[in-house]
């Protein structure tokens, strides 16, 4: 009679991680690539005096970013 077994822990890591590290890596592309990641970066680059000037502050910038999609 012949048996055997599969480690499937030892399998799944080693082999399964670099495709994990692609697809996140993919997601991460696609996140930074967009227009609202760009305009959080903008507003993030700028100070709380000059967020002020626009009448904004950073509780707004969300809002105003993700408001109409997010019901905010």
């Amino acid at each position: 009679m012949t048996s055997f077994t599969t480690n499937i822990r030892d399998f799944a890591p080693t082999k399964l991680r670099p495709i994990g590290e692609r697809i996140m890596g993919f997601l991460i592309r696609v996140a930074e690539n967009s227009p609202n990641y760009r305009a959080i970066q903008h507003y993030n680059a700028m100070s709380d005096a000059e967020l002020a000037e626009l009448g904004m502050t950073r509780a707004d910038v969300v809002h105003r970013i993700f408001g109409a999609r997010m019901g905010l």
